[in-house]
Protein backbone atom coordinates (compact mmCIF):
# COMPACT_ATOMS: atom_id res chain seq x y z
CA UNK A 1 0.00 0.00 0.00
CA UNK A 2 1.05 3.15 -1.05
CA UNK A 3 2.02 6.13 1.73
CA UNK A 4 0.33 9.36 1.29
CA UNK A 5 2.73 12.24 2.24
CA UNK A 6 2.22 14.17 5.57
CA UNK A 7 0.78 17.11 3.54
CA UNK A 8 -2.42 14.66 3.28
CA UNK A 9 -3.81 14.99 6.63
CA UNK A 10 -3.62 19.08 7.03
CA UNK A 11 -5.37 18.78 2.85
CA UNK A 12 -7.61 16.85 3.83
CA UNK A 13 -8.33 18.66 7.31
CA UNK A 14 -8.65 21.57 4.88
CA UNK A 15 -11.42 20.47 2.75
CA UNK A 16 -13.39 19.67 6.01
CA UNK A 17 -14.08 23.52 7.26
CA UNK A 18 -17.68 22.51 8.31
CA UNK A 19 -16.43 19.92 10.94
CA UNK A 20 -15.35 22.79 13.69
CA UNK A 21 -17.77 25.21 13.59
CA UNK A 22 -20.55 22.31 13.78
CA UNK A 23 -19.17 20.83 16.95
CA UNK A 24 -18.43 24.33 18.54
CA UNK A 25 -22.27 25.72 17.79
CA UNK A 26 -23.04 22.38 19.58
CA UNK A 27 -20.95 22.99 22.06
CA UNK A 28 -19.12 20.15 22.12
CA UNK A 29 -15.24 19.33 22.68
CA UNK A 30 -12.38 19.95 21.02
CA UNK A 31 -11.52 16.20 21.26
CA UNK A 32 -15.00 15.40 19.16
CA UNK A 33 -14.40 17.49 16.89
CA UNK A 34 -10.56 15.75 16.07
CA UNK A 35 -11.85 12.36 15.85
CA UNK A 36 -14.84 13.62 13.54
CA UNK A 37 -12.06 15.23 11.11
CA UNK A 38 -10.12 11.70 11.50
CA UNK A 39 -13.17 9.96 10.32
CA UNK A 40 -14.01 12.43 7.61
CA UNK A 41 -10.31 12.35 6.30
CA UNK A 42 -10.43 8.31 6.28
CA UNK A 43 -13.60 8.29 5.05
CA UNK A 44 -13.14 10.98 1.84
CA UNK A 45 -9.40 9.13 1.59
CA UNK A 46 -11.21 5.87 1.03
CA UNK A 47 -13.50 7.38 -1.43
CA UNK A 48 -10.73 8.80 -3.14
CA UNK A 49 -8.44 5.35 -3.35
CA UNK A 50 -11.95 3.42 -5.19
CA UNK A 51 -11.23 3.27 -8.64
CA UNK A 52 -14.66 3.62 -10.14
CA UNK A 53 -15.00 2.72 -13.88
CA UNK A 54 -16.80 5.26 -16.27
CA UNK A 55 -19.42 3.20 -17.31
CA UNK A 56 -20.40 1.98 -14.12
CA UNK A 57 -23.36 4.44 -13.63
CA UNK A 58 -25.06 3.21 -16.79
CA UNK A 59 -24.40 -0.44 -15.78
CA UNK A 60 -26.24 0.58 -12.54
CA UNK A 61 -29.04 2.15 -14.14
CA UNK A 62 -29.44 -0.60 -16.66
CA UNK A 63 -29.66 -3.16 -13.65
CA UNK A 64 -31.67 -1.27 -12.02
CA UNK A 65 -34.34 -0.94 -15.08
CA UNK A 66 -33.91 -5.03 -14.99
CA UNK A 67 -35.14 -5.74 -12.16
CA UNK A 68 -37.93 -3.19 -11.93
CA UNK A 69 -38.78 -4.58 -15.35
CA UNK A 70 -38.93 -8.35 -13.71
CA UNK A 71 -40.82 -7.46 -10.96
CA UNK A 72 -43.41 -5.98 -12.87
CA UNK A 73 -43.62 -9.33 -14.63
CA UNK A 74 -43.65 -10.84 -10.73
CA UNK A 75 -46.45 -9.31 -9.90
CA UNK A 76 -48.67 -9.40 -13.14
CA UNK A 77 -48.59 -12.64 -12.94
CA UNK A 78 -49.27 -13.10 -9.48
CA UNK A 79 -53.18 -14.03 -8.54
CA UNK A 80 -54.88 -11.29 -6.68
CA UNK A 81 -55.01 -12.16 -2.49
CA UNK A 82 -58.05 -13.11 -1.32
CA UNK A 83 -59.42 -12.60 2.24
CA UNK A 84 -59.58 -15.63 4.40
CA UNK A 85 -62.93 -17.54 4.62
CA UNK A 86 -64.18 -15.98 8.11
CA UNK A 87 -63.90 -12.47 6.54
CA UNK A 88 -65.88 -13.26 3.74
CA UNK A 89 -68.11 -15.51 5.98
CA UNK A 90 -68.60 -12.15 8.18
CA UNK A 91 -69.14 -9.87 4.75
CA UNK A 92 -72.12 -12.41 3.86
CA UNK A 93 -73.37 -12.65 7.78
CA UNK A 94 -73.48 -8.71 7.97
CA UNK A 95 -75.29 -8.49 4.63
CA UNK A 96 -77.96 -11.38 5.85
CA UNK A 97 -78.08 -9.39 8.90
CA UNK A 98 -78.92 -6.07 7.40
CA UNK A 99 -81.10 -7.25 4.74
CA UNK A 100 -83.83 -6.38 6.61
CA UNK A 101 -83.36 -3.19 8.34
CA UNK A 102 -82.88 -1.15 4.98
CA UNK A 103 -86.22 -1.30 3.64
Amino acid sequence: MAQKSSTFITETRERETWVRPTFEREGQGETEAEQALAAAALTRGVLQSIPVPEEAEERARALAVQQLQQQLVERSTQRAPQAPWYLRLGRVMRFVFTLGRRR
